[in-house]
């Protein structure tokens, strides 16, 4: 599950309360709860994403504006497989995040139809509805301070 406005908010609060819960297993291995803080309100938010790993470091991607606080390597919180992880976030923008988001939906294909992408042969995402998604996603780039291991 990606953040996303077509997503209900209950549904999105019930995703995060399982993954920090003994149940996170059903869902961590590629969902996670990632803490945001406002750049201005200092408020803190919560985000269910869908991540997939691209060296040592976690992406997700997102349409919704909670991006724009990940300026400068922010300070973030993910809750991944059962824990609590501190590390820094930034986002990119623009055409950079079209190739990333091929492979994401190749590791995590569900969340082609929140970004508008049709998979074609292979379940290979279609190069165009990329291209279109790249105008209006951001991608996060998460650098965890330690790896996280699964807890019980």
């Amino acid at each position: 599950m990606t953040d996303h406005p077509t997503i209900p908010e209950p549904v999105n609060a019930l995703v995060r309360l399982m993954l920090r819960s003994p149940l996170h297993r059903i869902m961590s291995h590629n969902t996670m709860v990632l803490s945001v803080t406002g750049r201005r309100s200092a408020k803190v938010y919560d985000v269910p994403v869908s991540y997939s790993v691209d060296g040592p470091d976690l992406v997700c991607f997102t349409d919704s504006p909670w991006w724009k606080n990940l300026r400068d390597a922010a300070p973030v919180t993910a809750t991944i497989r059962g824990r609590r992880v501190r590390g820094r976030a930034e986002a990119v923008s623009g055409p950079a995040v079209a190739e990333h988001l091929g492979r994401h939906l190749h590791v995590v294909p569900r969340d082609a139809r929140y970004h508008a992408v049709r998979l074609g042969a292979g379940r290979q995402p279609v190069a165009q509805d990329l291209l279109r998604a790249a105008r209006t996603t951001a991608m996060i780039r998460v650098r965890l301070d330690e790896t996280p291991t699964e807890t019980t």
